[in-house]
């Protein structure tokens, strides 16, 4: 018996929905793998370099500390010290960066140093803190729940302990990096001219 000629037009719309299913699954897999990666590649980025920026911040800031000065002759600089400071310049403690005299905070070199920040323990706790939250060697670049975890809070650690140092420091951050809180005797032009 021959089967009726009809019977595969009216199976025709169903032929051609598993035909386009089969082939968007196969397409959209292969797509979504594709987009997954470049989503995860992009955030991925967007928060290392965020952690990079709060690292830079912190470095910035511990060499921004006052060094107490020495009560004697300060002491001779050798290779080991000169090398374990311009390795790490502020590891936990900052005594190599201190007694080596690496970082001179003179006033004949004002011109490219930074403002020392006034002694403040509980400032100079922050600043410490920060540094080790954001400190590279230590972050984990695993792909596993517990190293994304991990890292997600440590990054918002370091973000609230930019907004209390800021905040110690009497500066704010605006879209172009930081700025200072302006005097009470700065006027502000930009309200009046609205």
């Amino acid at each position: 018996m021959t089967s009726d000629p009809l019977e595969e037009l009216l199976g025709l719309e169903d032929t051609f929905y598993k035909q386009g299913y089969d082939l968007g699954v196969q397409d959209g897999s292969r797509t979504g793998r594709i987009e997954g990666r470049l989503f995860g590649l992009t955030s991925t980025f967007e928060k290392f370099s965020n952690m990079g920026n709060l690292h830079g911040r912190s470095v910035i800031w511990s060499h921004r500390l006052p060094i107490p000065q020495p009560v004697s002759e300060p002491a001779k600089v050798n290779d080991h010290q000169e090398a374990q400071a311009l390795k790490a310049p502020f590891t936990g403690s900052p005594t190599v960066r201190r007694e080596s005299g690496l970082f001179d905070h003179s006033p004949t070199n004002t011109s490219t140093s930074l403002p020392q920040i006034p002694h403040n323990p509980r400032l100079e706790r922050h600043i410490r803190t920060l540094y080790a939250l954001t400190e590279p060697a230590s972050l984990s670049t695993d792909n596993t729940e517990d190293a994304v975890s991990d890292f997600n809070d440590r990054l918002k650690r370091a973000e609230g302990k930019v907004k209390i140092i800021e905040k110690l420091l009497g500066e704010e951050t605006v879209s172009g990096g930081p700025r200072h809180h302006e005097s009470s005797s700065e006027t502000d032009f930009t309200s009046s001219q609205r």
